[in-house]
This record gives structure tokens, C-alpha cells and sequence, in this order.
């Protein structure tokens, strides 16, 4: 990757020990490397004020056979166990032709925090990481 690309956006990349202890859960998916974007509407945080903001960013994704993980820009925005309620308050869905969106609530898993958050992030694999991450139904 580019040096200016990943010193503004992030590598785009899981840390190693990271990375070791997903591969120690049971990898089932991982991508790296991908271009993306963060929308923030109405974010409230220590410190941050936003009524709309988007950032470019380099991210990954990760789903082991326990937790899903969404890394983007410098660090993670997501990483919840597969079986808890918080996976079913983010609304994953893919934004044809190759962009998968993970949107949440912030408050929902910071009480600190409010507002909408989404992750963008392009992978051509879009569909299958939606469908995997969806219940059937």
C-alpha cells in the first residue's frame, strides 16, 4: 500500500495479535486492504460534535467462528461475539455493486456516545460477508 495512502487513511490491516488470537478462535473470513468509508450523523462523543461528517479510510473485516470484527482507518469499530444481541443492532447490508455497510447506534454499544455510525468498506466479496453475518429467515 501506498506510504501517504496508509499514514492518512491506515493500513487497513488487523494488528498481529489480533489477527493470532481470531485465527486462534476459528477464522471463517477475512479481508483486508479495503477502501472505505465512516459516515457519522448526529455523533455525539467526549470531545467530538458532528451533525454530519465522512471520512476515507483503509479497513478489514474479520468473522471467526465467534465474533465479528471491523477494523477501520487506525482502529476497531466493531467486534462482537456472533451470539450476542449486539450483532442484531447493526444493520449489515450490501450497496451494489461491491460495498458492504455495517450502520449502528453509537449509544447502543457506548453509553457516552450517540448518534448513527456506518462503515463502508468495498470488497468484492460484499455479498457473501452480508450473507454470512445475516440469519436466514
Amino acid at each position: 500500500m501506498n506510504a501517504l495512502r496508509r499514514m492518512l487513511f491506515g493500513a487497513g490491516q488487523l494488528p498481529a495479535d489480533l489477527r493470532a488470537t481470531l485465527e486462534a478462535e476459528g477464522l471463517v473470513l477475512l479481508e483486508e486492504g479495503l477502501t472505505g468509508s465512516i459516515t457519522y450523523r448526529n455523533y455525539r462523543a467526549p470531545g467530538q460534535r458532528s451533525s454530519w461528517r465522512k471520512e476515507a479510510v483503509s479497513g478489514a473485516i474479520a468473522v471467526s467462528a465467534g465474533r465479528l470484527v471491523v477494523w477501520a482507518g487506525r482502529g476497531k469499530h466493531i467486534d462482537v461475539p456472533l451470539a450476542s444481541p449486539f450483532l442484531t443492532a447493526i444493520d449489515i447490508g450490501v450497496e451494489p455493486p461491491d460495498r458492504v455497510r455495517f450502520a449502528y447506534d453509537a449509544g447502543k454499544f457506548n453509553p457516552t456516545r450517540s448518534g448513527t455510525v456506518e462503515v463502508r468498506l468495498r470488497t468484492p466479496r460484499a455479498t457473501h460477508v452480508a450473507e454470512l453475518l445475516t440469519p436466514p429467515g
